[in-house]
């Protein structure tokens, strides 16, 4: 037995995947291949990786070795991470992430493969130990790093809205928030509205980046001034609400609102009813995301859906289909639909 691996076997400490790279000379992700039968590993590695694993008493995840032994995968769903503070908790509880875990759950289990929220983790070390067959991430960052440190240990990711620092990567589902956000701004048009003032979620996330160059080109080419307001992706509805007020407080006042994220819109429609505005006949509000908040406030906000459910299932299939090596060339665009609701709708008398 080799020195390295008599050390490490004596230590009594927990056997991790690095101690079993270490011990055999090879790298993590070398590891990782040769353990789970992925990637290109020759077979005097892979067997040398065995032996050192053996040796060591190394133990993977072992729900996902037993899911190994049958064509069953154990991926893992990532919802978005802020600051680890209680707006955290806040922003995956709202209706879209909740929609999206369930399905893709449902979609998980219909195949017979297993779903797992997973802690939050840094290293390829600790991500190699899940024993993961995939990941999907919701909402990454730009140029993502947990991108990188999962697919170095061979664990295929998809994400939920592209990563907007990595254009040219295809393994996305999205919803069409351009022609949504260019869709909703027509319709306030159409009813009258001449200061529309954008609530944007101040973010680098691309569907929040998307949503502001949208609405921003759709100004120019209407001959409108673009009025942009930064709201933080915390205290979703108080920082909505402080930030109406300041508009409405100002010297020209917006008569249109576009609030971008969930629950932006029912902070807006508090700040009008202390200002004494009507909704809608002093003040249109709309939602760049649904959700049961805006479907029952008083009155119903207009919003868009950007089908949830469809973007959770469509991820879960993609990513079946990057384990099982099938060729992924194209990301999925799902159709977003717009609820129409009082808070937007005139009667035709009115101005």
């Amino acid at each position: 037995m080799d020195y390295r691996v008599r050390m490490a076997a004596r230590s009594g400490a927990r056997v991790t995947i690095k101690d079993v790279a270490e011990a055999a000379g090879v790298s993590i992700t070398t590891v990782s291949h040769a353990l789970n039968d992925k990637g290109e590993v020759n077979a005097e590695t892979r067997r040398r990786v065995r032996e050192t694993a053996a040796a060591l008493g190394y133990r993977p995840n072992r729900a996902a070795q037993d899911l190994r032994g049958t064509p069953r995968k154990s991926v893992a769903l990532i919802l978005p991470r802020t600051d680890g503070s209680p707006a955290e908790a806040e922003l995956i509880g709202l209706d879209y992430y909740l929609e999206i875990a369930s399905a893709c759950a449902g979609a998980a289990f219909a195949g017979g493969n297993s779903l797992v929220f997973p802690p939050p983790l840094e290293t390829a070390e600790e991500w190699a130990q899940m024993g993961l067959d995939g990941v999907i991430i919701c909402d990454p960052s730009e140029e993502d790093p947990r991108i990188d440190v999962l697919e170095s240990v061979g664990v295929p990711v998809v994400t939920i809205e592209p990563d907007a620092g990595r254009p040219d990567r295809p393994f996305y589902v999205r919803a069409d928030t351009t022609a949504s956000t260019v869709a909703l701004l027509d319709h306030l048009k159409a009813a009258g509205a001449r200061r529309i003032v954008l609530l944007w979620a101040e973010s680098t996330w691309a569907w929040a980046l998307e949503t502001r160059a949208a609405y921003e080109s759709w100004c120019w080419a209407n001959g409108r001034g673009r009025l942009v307001t930064p709201v933080p992706l915390v205290a979703l509805e108080l920082s909505a609400y402080r930030a109406t007020i300041a508009l409405l407080d100002g010297e020209a006042p917006p008569d249109a609102v576009f609030a971008s994220a969930e629950r932006y819109s029912t902070g807006v429609l508090q700040a009008c009813r202390e200002r004494g505005l009507r909704v809608p006949e002093d003040i249109l509000v709309v939602g760049g995301v649904d959700g049961s908040t805006a479907r029952l406030s008083e009155p119903a906000i207009t919003a868009v859906d950007p089908r949830p459910t469809r973007l959770g299932a469509a991820a879960i299939h993609m990513l079946l289909e990057r384990i099982q090596g099938v060729a992924v060339t194209e990301p999925i665009t799902v159709p977003s639909t717009i609820n129409l609701r009082a808070s937007s709708t005139r009667d035709p008398a009115e101005p």
